[in-house]
């Protein structure tokens, strides 16, 4: 019989180490981490810079493999998967947002939050119609048909944002989505992504230096000596 309780769980890391080898030894930027992170719950991640909070998420996100441990997302452990299925397993499970937005400039906001349904093989109008939903629900519907330099920073990271949820992913992984802005738009943009993430009931994990954002989800940790323990 499975439990409940795991089935929620929609990222379980257990036992995870990173290690980076060099001419000049080896350095352990964690070693022996567990986290989860359920179905519907947003979880901040803080920690110093240089703390291993973007290789924690990277290998969350299937980027990066572990030196050992285990990464289980939505019940399927990903170490037992090859490079094909884990591909596939971002595609469709995982959305991605960072500190800068990355956006094509020379695609329309449209354009950008379609491509990567389109790189995966979904039909080009499917895609623009999917892309275009998302970003009225993100309030830029007037702004569809812009190009990057044609937006601000704020408008810029929502149209980010619309990318990262336009495949209907199961978790979301933030990497400093709002380390960019002004405190006023990094809370507008922060705001947005809530609302989103609760509608769509995503399991959501978010690296941030700001404490009142971290504050506003639902737990805090922190990536500390290479251990995660609450944060205060």
């Amino acid at each position: 019989m499975s439990n409940p309780i795991d089935e929620a769980r929609l990222l379980k890391v257990e036992g995870l180490e990173k290690t980076f080898k060099s001419g000049a030894g080896a350095l352990t930027i964690f070693k022996n981490l567990d986290l989860n992170v359920e179905a519907g719950e947003l979880v901040a991640l803080v920690g110093q810079s240089g703390s291993g909070k973007s290789t924690l998420l990277q290998i969350a996100g299937l980027l990066d493999k572990p030196t050992a441990g285990s990464v289980v997302i939505n019940g399927q452990n990903t170490q037992k998967l090859n490079e094909k299925k884990r591909t596939a397993m971002r595609n469709s499970d995982i959305g991605f947002i960072y500190q800068f937005h990355h956006l094509l400039p020379e695609f329309t906001a449209v354009e950008n939050v379609a491509m990567p349904q389109i790189i995966a093989g979904i039909n080009v109008n499917e895609a623009k119609d999917k892309a275009e939903s998302v970003i009225e629900a993100l309030g830029l519907g007037q702004r569809k048909t812009h190009r990057p330099a044609q937006l601000s920073g704020g408008e810029q990271q929502r149209v980010a944002i619309a990318r990262a949820l336009a495949n209907d992913p199961k978790l979301l992984l933030a990497d400093e989505p709002t380390g960019n802005l002004d405190p006023e738009t990094s809370s507008e943009v922060f705001d947005m992504l809530l609302e989103q993430v609760r509608e769509r009931d995503i399991g959501a994990l978010v690296a941030t230096h700001n404490h009142q954002l971290a504050d506003q989800m639902d737990r805090a940790l922190e990536l500390k000596a290479g251990r995660i323990v609450p944060f205060d």
